[in-house]
């Protein structure tokens, strides 16, 4: 059976109605056009919340079933990009897309309190059962562009997406830059700067920048 729900905005809508109340208190703006948007008709939402295209066309946005959102602003600008949120996902914090055919997905069982995620230059992923404290970042670009002054070639440049493995425990007011991944299992403790690759499973990290401290962990809920 299927239990989503597609919402579709005839012009007259979009035109006179920019802002739509959607169920469960989800405030919908949608500025662009062919836009999908499918939740799950379980998604429950405890606070405020809101899903805004400010402009662009063909983005999909899936919400998956038996989901809990608190306060969750999702946001695109630009062309055929893609949010997913599997299966009970509890999640409280904004999700940024700029730009065109980015993703950002979050797997199935996965938790955060506060986290916010931008896709800008890239895409980001994070897998299944990860357990996101407060305060975090985690973001796919520098944002702002440096660049050397005898060459012009730009110093920041985003290669690779953000790729975070299943069942990694990131603590509080952690920093995941660009071009990083780290392996499943492991713990990013509070306060850590992650800007290059954990390429080890079941590790500790943890310093700014952000460095192995302990290998062959294994951590709870």
């Amino acid at each position: 059976m299927n239990n989503k729900k597609t919402i579709t905005l005839p012009p007259i809508i979009k035109n006179w109605m920019p802002k739509l109340l959607y169920k469960q208190r989800f405030l919908l703006q949608d500025k662009g056009h062919n836009n999908h948007i499918e939740i799950a008709k379980d998604v429950h939402i405890i606070g405020n919340s809101a899903i805004t295209i400010r402009k662009g066309h063909d983005n999909q946005i899936t919400i998956a079933e038996h989901g809990k959102f608190n306060k969750l602003k999702i946001d695109i600008n630009g062309n055929h990009n893609q949010i997913t949120i599997a299966e009970q996902v509890k999640f409280s914090g904004q999700l940024l897309i700029v730009g065109n055919h980015l993703h950002i997905h979050i797997g199935a069982r996965t938790t955060a309190i506060d986290c916010y995620i931008l896709a800008r230059d890239k895409s980001v992923t994070i897998g299944k059962a990860c357990m996101i404290s407060r305060g975090i970042e985690i973001r796919a670009t520098d944002v702002h562009k440096v660049y050397d002054t005898d060459s012009n070639v730009r110093l920041n440049k985003a290669h690779t997406d953000v790729i975070l493995g299943d069942h990694i425990w990131i603590a509080a007011n952690v920093t995941i830059s660009k071009n990083v991944s780290i392996a499943s299992g492991c713990i990013i403790a509070a306060g850590a700067f992650v800007n290059k690759p954990i390429t080890t499973p079941n590790c500790m990290v943890a310093g700014t920048p952000a460095k192995i401290m302990r290998q062959n962990v294994r951590w709870e809920r």
